[in-house]
């Protein structure tokens, strides 16, 4: 089930927590990472700052934690830019079934 929120309908507040879906089958080829839900059977193509945050969800993440994170990798992108990537992202990936939001 996702939730809505009034503020912004496709992100979550930044203290909730996120895993990856244990379900999920990642495939690395070289440098890309592919990723098959196997619900039904789509694959998912990952750029690598989306690569990046599926490795930090192999544990739970809040959005605010791993936006801090990434924002050490990008110290020169502002800091609500990255917010806002990290959180949609997260959501997308939500919204696929790929990650899952803790209770």
């Amino acid at each position: 089930m996702i939730k809505l929120f009034k503020d912004r309908p496709d992100q979550a507040p930044s203290g909730e927590c996120f895993r990856r879906n244990p379900a999920v089958v990642e495939r690395q080829i070289d440098d890309t990472v592919f990723l098959v839900n196997p619900e039904d059977d789509t694959i998912f193509y990952l750029n690598p700052l989306s690569a990046g945050l599926w490795r930090l969800l192999a544990d739970p993440i809040s959005i605010a934690d791993a936006g801090r994170i990434v924002q050490e990798a990008f110290p020169d992108t502002p800091t609500d830019q990255i917010a806002a990537d990290v959180a949609k992202l997260i959501a997308d990936l939500e919204k696929k079934g790929l990650a899952f939001r803790l209770p």
